[in-house]
């Protein structure tokens, strides 16, 4: 992000990473939602936003081993400490968390290895079949998978997404690698590509249900954009970054965080998306001075790491 952005909203990202600091739970560098149990999605996302706030960042790696002692013995994350399983979105979030603020390789590698293994119920042939023959209340290809939020579940968008932006950056920096891997990167874009709502952006799994076109979801359609930016020739993704590019005055400050990470990944690629995107920091701003707004530790991760001037942790191309 610009050093201009940086300078103008200093002050108030400073505000949000004091209120990080506040709310991590005593004894722990771990963070809930709004609570007092650990959640693995606020303590990534807050570890986050630190780490990009540090000067140096050295530091930041012991603050891995409160989020790592929460890890499981497959190398996956609950969602959270309230007896939840193996949470996919968790899981990626936190994996990406590890490799960015330098765990070492052995420690990422057990829990890419466990994202890469992952599959969804569309992954069975007889599953297949099911929602090609019998169930047709959805339309979607079932050879295309991705991931779903907990085992033994299909394919929605949003854990899809975040593993494909994980994995890739494990694949970028040689933790892993393989036809296994490029089979379920393929795969995974592929069902993106294909859930697709009518006119661009995605909803949380499928584009039409019963007959009926779903409308797409902000924060599902930042977060696909992010794993897709590779893909960026395709129509889908195109019109899907022209619908998000229409949504700046969103007022939810959660998923206007999402849309500010994702269209700065598309900062390069068109005339229309910078101003886009300090008309959406501006809104993100208002956003940020009213306390209803913020009652979520994730979102005020989300809105630190949108207004801030480091790298974008969910950039596919980073």
């Amino acid at each position: 992000m610009k050093p201009l952005f940086s300078e103008k909203y200093r002050s108030l990202r400073g505000r949000l990473l004091e209120e990080l600091l506040h709310r991590r739970l005593p004894g722990a560098a771990v963070w809930s939602h709004c609570g007092t149990q650990f959640c693995a999605e606020p303590t990534s996302l807050a570890l986050l936003a630190l780490f990009f706030s540090q000067s140096s960042s050295s530091a930041m790696k012991d603050d891995l081993k409160p989020l790592l002692a929460h890890r499981l013995s497959d190398g996956t994350w609950p969602s959270a400490t309230d007896g939840a399983g193996v949470n996919v979105w968790a899981t990626a979030l936190a994996v990406n968390t590890l490799m960015i603020l330098g765990a070492d390789s052995v420690t990422s590698k057990v829990s890419v290895k466990a994202l890469v293994q992952c599959r969804p119920l569309e992954a069975s042939w007889l599953v297949r079949l099911k929602f090609r023959f019998s169930d047709r209340q959805v339309r979607f290809d079932p050879a295309k998978y991705g991931w779903p939020w907990v085992p033994d579940t299909v394919s929605w968008v949003v854990p899809t997404s975040m593993a494909l932006i994980t994995l890739e950056r494990a694949k970028r920096r040689g933790l892993v690698g393989g036809a296994e891997l490029e089979n379920r990167l393929r795969l995974g874009a592929e069902m993106l590509l294909d859930r697709v709502c009518m006119g661009g952006g995605w909803n949380a799994g499928n584009a039409i249900v019963y007959g009926v076109p779903l409308r797409p979801h902000i924060d599902a359609t930042a977060i696909a954009l992010g794993a897709l930016r590779l893909h960026y020739q395709h129509p889908v993704v195109r019109n899907s970054l022209t619908w998000l590019l229409g949504c700046i005055q969103c007022r939810s400050a959660y998923s206007l965080a999402w849309l500010i990470l994702a269209i700065d990944a598309y900062r390069d690629v068109g005339a229309d998306v910078v101003p886009a995107l300090a008309a959406a920091r501006d809104r993100l701003a208002d956003l940020v001075l009213d306390p209803r707004s913020m009652a979520d530790t994730s979102t005020i991760a989300l809105a630190a790491l949108a207004l801030g001037a480091g790298e974008n942790p969910f950039e596919e191309s980073a």
